[in-house]
């Protein structure tokens, strides 16, 4: 698609993004991928695209019955029998339990590190936490679940929406049902079914040359500059060498190819290869919103790319085209990360959009959107996208 090529050329001269790949799928086949700067090898770091693989771990032990989203974290995590949430006023004692409907919901009122009261609490903690990571004094993830314990709710269970560690909490919840690291149990249940040979949280060493260099962004009076970040965050070392934490919410490394197998196995209502990983009721709840009214409102206040949308199971659902401003259907869902990567998930189409790129604290929706636009336009008009490309 040449449109499309000249947007991403575009980001890449002007120094927005070092470079990408881009891949749209309809009914699991390729209908377009690209490469642009990368080798289409490329490993990413995924940090919050992450987050829709707990989900489905999650969910495949509610399948099993393993897993009620009723039941309260501290029945797997005891650390969180007694918490404390955090007030103008001081600190109070929690009302209820947290729920691991909650963790999913990201209504728990766990935080990440920020600048308010309860996100100072999380950034203390976790600046000792990423002091130690990728050391032999690194915590382990049942270490860090105490920590994040520790600290104060930024408000009573389920009364709002708060972006956080939830999912870190909820991998946490599955080490204890499962008896099982994180990563064992994923490379068992998902990666494995799925063909994932290239997903985990950490890079192998004979992979670590594919590994994408992550940049970041500064200012010059001659204009923008792409500079190495050196920098990592919420606890995370360099994916050289298994982590002790292995965080459900940032941890996992990926390529586009690999992701395209998780994501077209949601698109395809749970099956892969003809092979039924989900039930197709559990994938189809995945993108019916969860958030009260209220909560929306918080959550278009935090994300203000997000208007229209609402959140469930660790992920956006698109509700209101109408005023979200994007050509894409209602009911579709997916999420991104901090370093770049995106995916949106049709069921209706049986479509996938993955965006891939490595820039730390990334904001591209505005590039994603007129992206959307164009696959929309191809799918309105019942184009086949390789006989477009060919033709332009």
């Amino acid at each position: 698609m040449k449109s499309i090529d000249e947007l991403i050329w575009k980001e890449i001269k002007h120094n927005q993004i070092k470079g990408a790949q881009l891949g749209v799928y309809q009914n699991g086949l390729p209908v377009f991928e690209h490469v642009y700067g990368y080798p289409a090898e490329t490993i990413y770091r995924l940090y919050s695209l992450s987050k829709p693989v707990a989900a489905v771990a999650a969910m495949l032990l509610v399948e099993q019955g393993k897993l009620d989203l009723l039941s309260p974290v501290s029945e797997f995590l005891e650390e969180f029998q007694e918490m404390k949430v955090w007030t103008s006023k001081g600190l109070v004692a929690s009302e209820r339990p947290v729920r691991v409907r909650e963790l999913l919901n990201m209504t728990a009122g766990i935080v990440y590190p920020d600048e308010d009261g309860p996100g100072r609490f999380m950034q203390e903690a976790f600046d000792d936490i990423q002091r130690r990571a990728d050391t032999e004094e690194a915590y382990s993830t049942r270490e860090v679940m105490s920590i994040i314990a520790g600290q104060p709710l930024a408000f009573q269970p389920g009364e709002n929406f708060r972006y956080g560690l939830c999912a870190d909490v909820l991998g946490g919840v599955i080490e204890v049902i499962t008896g099982q690291k994180l990563s064992a149990f994923y490379q068992e249940n998902i990666f494995d079914k799925l063909d994932m040979e290239d997903t985990g949280f950490f890079v192998p060493r004979g992979k670590q040359k594919r590994l994408a260099e992550l940049y970041c962004k500064k200012e010059t009076p001659e204009g923008t500059v792409l500079l190495p970040d050196g920098n990592r965050h919420l606890g995370l070392g360099y994916g050289l060498v298994p982590p002790a934490f292995e965080s459900a919410g940032a941890g996992l490394y990926s390529t586009l190819e690999d992701y395209s197998h998780f994501a077209n196995m949601l698109a395809a209502k749970g099956v892969y290869k003809n092979r039924r990983i989900l039930s197709e009721k559990t994938v189809e709840m995945l993108g019916v919103n969860q958030l009260g009214e209220r909560q929306r409102q918080e959550l278009c206040k935090s994300f203000i790319h997000l208007r229209g949308f609402g959140y469930g199971n660790l992920m956006r659902i698109h509700m209101e085209p109408g005023i979200s401003g994007m050509n894409a259907p209602a009911g579709e869902f997916g999420w991104d990360g901090w370093s770049g990567p995106y995916c949106s998930i049709d069921l209706a189409s049986q479509q996938v959009v993955l965006y891939m790129t490595q820039i730390s604290a990334y904001s591209g929706w505005e590039l994603l959107g007129k992206i959307k636009n164009i696959v929309a336009d191809g799918k309105k008009n019942s184009c086949k996208y390789s006989d477009f490309e060919q033709n332009e």
